[in-house]
């Protein structure tokens, strides 16, 4: 997987069997068990014998303990909300509980940034520096903490809120425009995997996975290059074909960010269909926000490119 977080779930969720349980010792999915002994055919409700009672009289006939069987036999099965599994619900509602956490906090760092800009600039960095270690904190946690979830979605919404108000100062308009666009190819990806149209696989993974480090190398370079004036405007100034290298790097980037989605996309359902415990949705949430996150960030970006 290309998401960090999923390779971490991936994991996890090779130790459950599809009806949600821990897995045996010797345990393989699609592996059939050896076939159990067949009862004596003259005695195929137990040992031979009269079934007696400690006295050696029949057992006693317990009227409540078949009512209890005839009402558990003539309820509803437990689905998989009462089995405490996650479902494609609570992946959805919990997604939506941290992008309204991440919409609310960028509401407020926005308004003090567009008030303030030093102060912005301020809450730009305490955003940045706190979601990353939120960030790797859940990533590499071996235990699931919800509030620590919900404290990266503010930390990225007020770092986000505040970019986001210098980029509409800088470029009016770009904001709503980047908002689109990242709806739109997170609504277009999850369209065309719903429909079966667009799968995932192992090839596709290892190519993002390469896509990924790519991106992460040029951007490292670049900024080291910006800074230290070696040259000058950074490496996204450079044109490549007569197209400037930040345009072409940012639809690629946007491109593999697509590509990350149908990877989560693709873990949830597995998630699902292993019946993997309902907590799990929590780790499926935010996935998919550090993967849209940082595909706003890089269609922002790409938009001031082609404004320039």
């Amino acid at each position: 997987m290309a998401n960090p977080v999923f390779n971490r779930l991936e994991t996890e969720w090779k130790q459950t069997t599809p009806a949600g349980y821990p897995t045996m010792p010797g345990y393989r999915p699609g592996a059939h068990s050896a076939p159990e002994a067949q009862p004596d055919p003259r005695h195929p409700y137990g040992a031979a014998g009269p079934v007696t009672g400690a006295a050696g009289t029949p057992p006693a006939f317990d009227q409540h303990a078949l009512e209890d069987a005839e009402r558990a036999y003539a309820s509803a099965p437990a689905d998989a909300v009462d089995r405490g599994r996650m479902t494609y619900d609570d992946v959805l509602v919990k997604t939506g509980l941290l992008f309204g956490a991440l919409v609310l906090s960028a509401a407020g760092a926005w308004a003090v940034t567009a008030a303030n800009s030093a102060a912005g600039a301020g809450l730009m960095m305490i955003g940045l520096v706190a979601g990353f270690v939120l960030a790797m904190v859940n990533i590499f946690s071996q235990t699931i903490r919800p509030a620590l979830i919900v404290s990266y979605a503010v930390a990225e919404g007020v770092a986000l809120g505040a970019l986001s108000a210098v980029m509409e100062y800088m470029y009016p308009g770009i904001v709503v425009q980047a908002l689109v666009a990242t709806v739109a190819v997170f609504g277009v990806t999850l369209a065309l995997f719903a429909s079966g149209r667009v799968r995932n696989s192992s090839k596709l993974m290892r190519f993002t996975l390469i896509g990924l480090i790519g991106i992460l190398v040029y951007r490292v370079l670049d900024w080291v290059l910006a800074l230290t004036g070696v040259v000058q405007g950074g490496l996204s100034g450079a044109t490549f074909m007569g197209i400037d290298l930040g345009l072409v790097v940012g639809v690629v980037a946007v491109l593999i960010g697509a590509m990350c989605l149908i990877g989560d996309f693709d873990q949830a359902k597995v998630g699902v269909a292993r019946g993997v415990p309902a907590k799990f949705a929590w780790s499926c949430a935010f996935g998919m926000m550090v993967t849209v996150v940082w595909m706003y960030v890089e269609i922002l970006n790409l938009l001031s490119y082609l404004r320039d």
